[in-house]
């Protein structure tokens, strides 16, 4: 594809927006950048996910330095690695698969699997997100506590985590956890912070601060492995990922800042209709491919 100082610009814009929702809400911005530079700026979708998963590094660890984080905080991400790792390796080789299938024909158009397989995923997920946060806006956050993952799922081996949440926590739903989260990294090019956020709150109770902590933690780790395994595949472009990062570094600095000043009530409420936002976007998108 073609590539000029107009798209550097405007990827780098992009890049921008997406670091500055890092910082804010804890998350890597896959969910954002991914349907901006294939619907907006028609980049192939493999491209798309591959930059995605590849830039959040920048964001990520600018909105980690720009927090004092404790060694408590580095606990819970160090046991999920092993699951996120071989998530990542599954998910980039379904998006693989799909991108080798080439096209299906729909209504007598040419449909890219890839594309209709990661934007249906998307809308799904969006969605459904979107609605659980809003929900959760109108409860603090001590009313989210003694939740789904420390009430009904306590497979042995447990453990504790001092100053995350006060239940024990199950090894294997973790490491289950963790394999699920990187699958979906994989496939969609997140970073896993857009599930994490959520889950960590209403999953474990979680004060909405330290689960953004936390989530950051995470979203570096996933990107990092999901950098490795896009770039095996072919599937980044350093152009694409460069102008996003020149955006996204200065971003995210700008969203940590405001993250500081707002309450968990204001950044879930935030949350919730930027989510559905994007999925009423990629919905569009889709009506406008299957039905011609």
């Amino acid at each position: 594809m073609g590539f000029g100082w107009f798209d550097f610009f405007l990827i780098s814009t992009a890049g921008g927006l997406i670091g500055f929702l890092a910082g804010m809400f804890g998350v890597g911005g896959g969910f954002l950048l991914v349907p901006i530079l294939n619907i907006v700026l028609g980049i192939p979708m493999e491209l798309a996910v591959g930059a995605s998963a590849c830039q959040v590094l920048g964001p990520a660890t600018t909105s980690l330095l720009a927090r004092k984080i404790k060694g408590r905080d580095l606990f819970f991400p160090l046991v999920i690695t092993g699951g996120l790792l071989l998530g990542v390796i599954a998910g980039t080789g379904i998006l693989e698969h799909a991108k080798s299938s080439a096209a299906v024909m729909l209504n007598g158009r040419n449909i890219i699997v890839a594309d209709l397989v990661v934007l249906i995923a998307y809308f799904l997920m969006l969605t459904g997100l979107g609605i659980l946060s809003l929900r959760s806006a109108r409860r603090d956050d001590s009313e989210l506590s003694g939740t789904l993952f420390t009430d009904r799922f306590q497979i042995p081996p447990v453990v504790q985590f001092p100053g995350l949440v006060e239940a024990p926590l199950s090894i294997p739903v973790i490491a289950w956890f963790g394999l699920g989260l990187g699958l979906v990294s994989g496939l969609l090019g997140i970073s896993g912070g857009i599930l994490l956020f959520p889950i960590l709150i209403f999953g474990l109770g979680i004060p909405t601060h330290r689960a953004i902590t936390c989530s950051l933690v995470i979203v570096w780790i996933v990107a990092f492995q999901s950098t490795i395994a896009h770039a095996w595949h072919g599937n980044i472009s350093i152009m694409i990922v460069i102008a996003l990062l020149l955006g996204g570094t200065v971003g995210a600095r700008l969203g940590s800042d405001l993250n500081a000043r707002l309450k968990g009530l204001q950044l879930r409420r935030q949350f919730g209709w930027l989510l559905l936002s994007v999925a009423l976007m990629i919905g569009t998108r889709l009506v406008f491919l299957l039905a011609g």
